[in-house]
């Protein structure tokens, strides 16, 4: 699957997450704009990892992968 068809299967509130995370706010910061508690983003930010098909090695950062995709995509809701 591309790189858009995995953005365009995110919720609508996942990319709202998404977004906010590419513009580098922290999970508390994406919290209070989105007026939901911190583990309520980060149970978003696992499931934007998951269906972005982000490796799990340490040795890369999954939040600037994840940015990084959705700032690459026409797919923006």
């Amino acid at each position: 699957m591309d790189v858009d068809n995995r953005v365009a299967y995110l919720t609508a509130r996942e990319r709202d997450v998404l977004a906010l995370m590419s513009e580098g706010r922290s999970d508390s910061g994406i919290g209070s704009a989105l007026f939901v508690t911190q583990k309520t983003v980060e149970f978003h930010t696992r499931n934007i990892f998951r269906k972005l098909d982000l490796p799990t090695d340490r040795s890369v950062n999954r939040r600037v992968l994840a940015a990084l995709t959705f700032l690459q995509t026409d797919v923006r809701a």
